[in-house]
């Protein structure tokens, strides 16, 4: 009986971060082994003595396991292994991001690579169906809330923003090493920043698999959604402050030139509170949120105000023509539209870095 030789799939590198991983760990690498791969590292991401054993028995089938003394999160993990496989491999096509916990079916690795040879200045991400039922609800509303705020922020339109399957070009591995984040929220900066460096991103449909409705997953739902999505949640503490801010001057304005202005002393102070309130909306916005040095950005950001109170106004009054009632309910559903564009405005115009 003649026997087929394996294909060597040695164009790219496959990484795996691993932080108190099981026996599918194990299965994983030796799956991978027998598909082709030559080339396959393994992070130990600061996991417990008692993982010892599987981090010892993957040894005899990957390239290398690297160590941290102490769990430093998935992004650390991804950020060590690439700037290993940027000093040992540096003719390498690229890095192929697996999870350790068995939802990367080996077969879809193997496709990531043949996209990955075909597309090789791509960023190539296994993107998951998350329509069926089946999917456990965090991990379905995790992935529409990550979907909203990617296209928001970033205007990518990805389907699967949270997926741990991707091929990375080497150029872009490289700079991937000095990108900021060390848990959850670095394989989302790792999208954001694909636009800013020039990083075409192709998506290819994988299996979606749960083992245990997902409950291997080491992510924490509160503070690592925080870490993802700290800037938007920045930017509208910002503005609750900045409002809180332009109702308290505007009291005190009132409080001081009543007796001196009689009716005037209203416009006077809403027209003061405002202007403080926005000068420092702008400061924190510019300083804290974005973290900008713009140039110009004062002169940007009063005119989207200027625009954005014109909108309002305008929005406002067509839609109370057209339904003649509900001045309220429409102005609060026309303000949060505008204090969402009004946030992706300010990152990639006014305060852009």
């Amino acid at each position: 009986m003649q026997m087929h030789a394996v294909e060597r799939l040695d164009d790219y590198v496959v990484l795996i971060p691993a932080y108190n991983p099981d026996q599918a760990l194990v299965t994983l690498v030796r799956e991978l082994k027998d598909k082709g791969f030559v080339h396959v590292i393994v992070v130990n991401d600061g996991s417990a003595d008692t993982c010892r054993a599987v981090f010892d028995d993957v040894k005899a089938d990957v390239s290398a396991v690297l160590e941290h003394e102490q769990n430093a999160g998935k992004g650390a993990a991804l950020k060590t292994g690439l700037r290993h496989i940027v000093d040992a491999y540096p003719e390498t096509t690229g890095v192929i991001t697996v999870d350790a916990d068995g939802q990367h079916l080996p077969a879809d690795v193997r496709n990531l690579y043949d996209e990955g040879v075909k597309w090789p200045h791509h960023l190539i991400m296994g993107c998951r169906d998350f329509s069926s039922p089946a999917i456990p609800f965090r991990s379905r509303f995790g992935n529409q809330m990550t979907r909203f705020v990617m296209l928001l922020g970033s205007g990518l339109r990805l389907n699967d923003t949270q997926t741990g399957l991707r091929a990375i070009p080497l150029r872009y591995a490289k700079q991937l090493i000095d990108i900021p984040g060390n848990r959850y929220e670095f394989e989302m900066n790792m999208l954001t920043f694909t636009k800013r460096l020039q990083v075409p991103i192709h998506q290819t449909p994988i299996e979606t698999v749960y083992v245990d409705e997902n409950a291997s997953s080491h992510f924490r739902p509160v503070i690592d959604s925080i870490l993802i999505y700290r800037m938007f949640l920045a930017y509208s503490l910002s503005s609750v402050a900045s409002f809180l801010m332009d109702i308290g001057v505007y009291a005190l304005l009132i409080f001081l030139l009543n007796p001196w202005f009689e009716s005037v002393h209203v416009i006077v102070a809403t027209v003061l509170a405002r202007i403080v309130s926005s000068l420092f909306n702008y400061y924190v916005n510019r300083k804290v949120v974005f973290k900008s040095k713009a140039k110009r950005s004062m002169l940007k950001y009063f005119g989207l105000v200027a625009v954005q109170m014109a909108l309002s106004a305008s929005l406002v009054y067509v839609l109370f023509l057209l339904f003649r009632d509900g001045e309220v309910i429409l102005k609060v559903a026309v303000d949060s539209v505008l204090f969402v564009l009004s946030y992706y405005v300010q990152k990639r115009w006014i305060f852009k870095r």
